[in-house]
């Protein structure tokens, strides 16, 4: 059996912090599902996994709606089966999402919107699948207790889980609000098989014949705690229950963050060589460059950033910690030779006190304003 693995697509993620690409990144989303689509029936998968967040929330307008359930319709195989996780969570007993969502899927997908076995015969597939969906955005308690328990009779050939949390040692979920998960608990379910979301990395980065637990990555990267090419997984499982693993490339674009300190212009000429070439035109970039520069190379910043903007999907430069380098034009600029800032400053200039005078500098400039 080969499946085709994706979660945390997020569509109708908003990106309203990215003006000017803003667009671009919420239609990138939907291309990368169809993507995933497309490489499942070019490798010929039987079975179509979303391991939770297909949707970024549970309030998303119908045309969303409608538009995941047509691009999942065109995949070829036997099953495309979809799992609320933590973002796009189902609410029982209430219509909502995953209701509208069903009306418009087709009749070979699958929501496994409970925590239960489900038997895949009927989609000529000879495997159950034990769905651990999230039915609030937060929990401390994972949904896979009940698998341990669970009847896994010789009826059928291959056991998969498929789960939605984060996982110890790999996902950063330091108050464990997110579903959290051991990959040894995971293993004492005694299924064949464990295919996860929530975590927007791939794992296991090099997957060997003993990895039984499959997180695919996000398909495409959704900011800059994501710094990573998009992707997805497929798993190809024998009658032997030994597990292939392919990782393909789904994402258009990508999200990079450079930190460093700058004491001359030049110093930011290692990052324009990488970044000013025609590779980088779906890069979105953040640099948060830190320390003093001279006056003219302050001012000459705005070319600079010029620069970055027109070779690149996106741009923003941090100067929150950057300041100009105060010397003796400085201080000629903003206050008159007479006054007592003048003097001050002078007087620090004599006794070459940088630190004293780029402090004093700074604080004056704060009271004038």
């Amino acid at each position: 059996m080969k499946i085709c693995l994706t979660s945390d697509v997020h569509l109708g993620m908003k990106f309203a912090g990215y003006p000017g690409i803003q667009e671009q990144l919420v239609n990138a989303r939907f291309e990368a599902l169809r993507r995933c689509i497309e490489l499942a029936n070019q490798h010929t998968c039987d079975a179509f996994i979303i391991a939770g967040d297909l949707f970024d929330r549970v309030s998303i307008a119908k045309k969303d709606i409608q538009n995941a359930a047509r691009i999942l319709g065109e995949f070829e195989g036997k099953l495309t089966a979809v799992l609320p996780g933590n973002h796009d969570y189902v609410t029982p007993g209430q219509e909502g999402l995953w209701r509208s969502f069903q009306d418009y899927a087709g009749h070979n997908i699958l929501v496994l919107d409970e925590c239960r076995t489900y038997p895949l015969e009927h989609f000529d597939l000879d495997c159950n699948l034990y769905a651990a969906p999230c039915f609030a955005k937060h929990s401390s308690k994972n949904q896979v207790g009940w698998i341990k328990d669970a009847l896994k009779g010789d009826d059928v050939l291959w056991h998969i889980g498929v789960a939605h949390g984060s996982l110890e040692g790999l996902s950063p979920d330091f108050n464990q609000d997110y579903y959290p998960m051991h990959e040894m608990e995971l293993k004492a379910c005694g299924l064949d098989l464990w295919l996860m979301g929530h975590t927007h990395l791939p794992f296991p980065e090099k997957p060997g014949p003993k990895n039984v637990v499959f997180y695919p990555g996000t398909p495409e990267p959704d900011g800059f705690d994501c710094r990573h090419a998009g992707g997805a997984m497929i798993l190809d499982i024998d009658a032997q229950k030994h597990i292939k693993t392919t990782y393909l490339k789904t994402g258009t674009f990508l999200f990079a963050h450079e930190v460093g300190d700058v004491k001359k212009i030049e110093d930011l000429d290692p990052w324009l060589a990488t970044y000013l070439n025609t590779g980088h035109k779906n890069t979105l970039l953040k640099l948060k460059i830190k320390g003093r520069l001279k006056s003219d190379d302050f001012d000459a910043l705005p070319d600079i950033q010029q620069q970055f903007k027109s070779h690149l999907a996106y741009f923003k430069l941090d100067m929150a910690d950057l300041s100009k380098k105060i010397d003796p034009h400085e201080i000629d600029r903003h206050f008159s030779a007479t006054s007592f800032p003048h003097r001050l400053l002078s007087r620090f200039v004599e006794k070459k006190d940088h630190e004293a005078l780029q402090i004093t500098f700074e604080l004056l400039e704060e009271i004038r304003k």
